[in-house]
């Protein structure tokens, strides 16, 4: 297939999609809200399972066919969940009312199915770090990178100047960026006139691999590679701790020094770092929301212009209780691009991968409201 543009032809090289199908998804759901004590305590809960069937994927041809790949339906990608919600008020007379809300959803994802003749499909861009695949019978989310290179005991091999030995390919499974599960606590108080509310979120599980600490850890810029510049590092003892590693090819447990220079030029920089080394920790909890507000008593606003009056001081995204990322807010890579990128085609391209994230934003501010 060929067409003309500035008077030049150009061949494309993807097969041309007269029958494709549009996505669809089939979802059963099914749950229950009560309230109990004059709906002092309240429950909702929902179960969900989705199943999402004739996605568009663009696979590889057969060398000789003329086209380098060709767009096909298929996939069946089953998602399944609950989402409960829990409320309750604890304290409810005339000056001081306390309520208290619970929410946790966890989900699980499989892929059942892919594409005729493909149990497996990279889905979107490779890149430096990451590549994304699409597995039969794993979860949705999977990324995989560059991994050290292990034994059939999963033994990290050393080589003679203590450094580990890593894969060539983006070719080990590092982390899936789907959260285990989520939750929110929020507290709401009221005292006569003023009220307070802080809502906290719960994020659990799920890792995201730094492309940005690939960079400058190789370049010596974050504070943890400050050790070993003596050339006191030995793998699996005081520089990734725990792993269990031995010198290339024999069961002798490594005991080989090497300096922070010499290892994070190894797994480290922007061309091949190994992901495996700088996959981190999504879990966090945060304070989301904050307010505090006061409403002004009727007796105020009597003869006046309003019927009603309040004030409130609000914060958003104020802080971190805890972020075991570290470095930087798993938040600000937490949505799927699906642009057309260097593939052809619409697909993932940043889920999972931080890279040069600019922190997000934190916000302060007044609400004014009034009733005519």
């Amino acid at each position: 297939r060929a067409d003309i543009l500035n008077g030049t032809l150009r061949l494309n090289p993807n097969d041309p999609i007269p029958d494709l199908r549009p996505e669809s998804t089939i979802s059963t759901e099914f749950g229950f809200d009560t309230r109990f004590f004059n709906n002092r305590l309240r429950l909702d809960f929902t179960y969900y399972k989705t199943n999402t069937s004739d996605q568009i994927f663009r696979t590889p041809a057969p060398s000789g066919s003329g086209i380098s790949s060709k767009f096909q339906n298929g996939g069946d990608i089953q998602n399944t969940g609950v989402e409960i919600a829990l409320g309750a008020t604890l304290f409810n007379n005339p000056d001081f009312s306390w309520d208290l809300d619970l929410n946790f959803s966890k989900n699980q994802s499989e892929v059942l199915e892919i594409t005729s003749g493909f149990d497996e499909l990279v889905v979107g861009n490779a890149d430096f770090i990451r590549e994304y695949r699409l597995v039969k019978g794993q979860p949705f989310g999977d990324v995989y990178s560059r991994g050290f290179l292990r034994d059939d005991q999963g033994r990290v091999q050393i080589d003679a100047n203590g450094l580990p030995l890593t894969t060539t390919g983006l070719d080990v499974l590092v982390s899936n960026y789907n959260p285990d599960w989520l939750g929110g606590i929020r507290n709401s108080l009221t005292y006569k006139n003023f009220n307070f509310s802080v809502l906290v979120d719960i994020r659990q599980g799920g890792s995201v691999t730094s492309f940005t600490e690939a960079i400058l850890a190789r370049d010596g810029l974050l504070d943890y590679t400050v050790a070993g510049r003596d050339g006191s590092l030995v793998f699996g003892e005081n520089i990734f701790e725990g792993e269990a590693a031995v010198l290339e090819g024999t069961d002798t447990p490594n005991n080989l020094t090497t300096n922070s220079e010499a290892f994070w030029n190894r797994v480290g920089g922007r061309n091949a770092p190994v992901g495996e080394a700088f996959k981190r920790d999504a879990s966090n909890i945060r304070v989301r929301e904050m307010v505090l507000g006061y409403s002004v008593p009727d007796k105020f606003l009597e003869n006046n212009f309003f019927t009603s009056a309040s004030f409130s001081l609000v914060g958003r995204n104020l802080f971190f209780i805890s972020n075991k990322a570290g470095n930087f807010d798993p938040e600000t890579l937490s949505s799927v691009s699906t642009t057309s990128n260097a593939t052809g085609n619409g697909e993932i391209t940043s889920e999972g991968t931080e890279a040069f994230a600019p922190p997000t934003t934190r916000t302060i501010g007044v609400s004014l409201n009034f009733g005519f």
